[in-house]
């Protein structure tokens, strides 16, 4: 099996190790400049039409299932200025979730981090807020 990314536009906006991790790996291809305009099947998806954004070119690939993510960018305008943010927006933390004011803590898709996901963003806020809990403790 193969993962096949289409992406929008014509060059990533990914941390340069993860391009190169995926761009080595052999089960992902990628089609850049492009987007799916069309699901095909009858009882269950079997084919994808894809347009090349660039050429308005449209074709046909068979599929058997698709994610679809189209990006995110951090709503962290109201704590601009305040708490450090690295160039795209999201809030740096250490290791306990703690940004860099001293206890304020931060948590979820708005921090710095690899996988954005339900899931870790819910483990995010358990341990931002058992992480609080603890300094408000001392």
């Amino acid at each position: 099996s193969k993962v096949t990314i289409i992406h929008m536009l014509d060059q990533w906006q990914a941390f340069e190790s993860a391009v190169v991790e995926m761009e080595e790996n052999p089960k992902i291809d990628y089609i850049m400049e492009s987007r799916i305009v069309e699901f095909k099947g009858e009882q269950s998806l079997k084919e994808v039409v894809i347009e090349n954004l660039k050429t308005g070119e449209k074709y046909t690939k068979d599929i058997s299932g698709v994610f679809i993510f189209i990006g995110y960018e951090p709503r962290t305008e109201d704590v601009k200025g305040m708490i450090e943010l690295n160039k795209y927006n999201e809030i740096v933390v250490d290791a306990s979730f703690q940004t860099s004011i001293d206890g304020v803590f931060a948590a979820g898709d708005a921090i710095v981090k690899r996988y954005r996901q339900i899931t870790t963003a819910v483990s995010d806020g358990t341990n931002a807020a058992l992480n609080a809990l603890e300094y408000l403790n001392k």
